[in-house]
């Protein structure tokens, strides 16, 4: 599988998780308060690079703390989980001569596009971004943050 076949199959499914997705983008951006820097969207790839990654919403600012607790697991946007059947949600299999680097950059440019579609107008001071934990890839800026 070539790359543009992965990211356009992984888009394909990351789709029909995008009603459920918009809905906690838009109750993460009604929540964020006055002392709210931004929004960071995680991707968390497994360690083994297999395939599994999940995608959560997290605040930046003095009030990120009470606020991610606020929401809890409403801030999980999607997840893949290796089940009985295989992936669940069925997404594409890496290209075996893929890293755990080139997956993750690829899955986070994916993640980041599918996102900057679903995060509605709201204030120009609320930053939003897409990255990885570690910091293992640069992230990427979505929103009204894109340029």
């Amino acid at each position: 599988m070539e790359a543009t076949e992965y990211r356009d199959a992984l888009r394909a499914v990351l789709d029909t998780a995008s009603a459920v997705a918009a809905a906690r983008l838009t109750a993460i951006r009604n929540t964020a308060t006055a002392r709210t820097d931004g929004v960071i969207i995680e991707v968390f790839v497994d360690q083994d690079a297999h395939g599994t990654f999940d995608v959560w919403a997290r605040f930046e600012g003095p009030d990120a703390f009470t606020l991610d607790r606020q929401l809890g697991d409403e801030r999980a946007l999607f997840g893949v989980i290796w089940g009985t059947d295989g992936w669940d949600p069925d997404v594409p299999v890496r290209p075996r001569e893929w890293s755990r680097m080139e997956l993750t950059d690829v899955i986070v440019d994916v993640v980041a596009e599918w996102v900057d579609t679903l995060i509605s107008v709201g204030p120009d001071t609320l930053y939003w971004e897409v990255a990885t934990p570690d910091g293992d890839v640069d992230p990427r800026p979505v929103g009204v943050n894109r340029k």
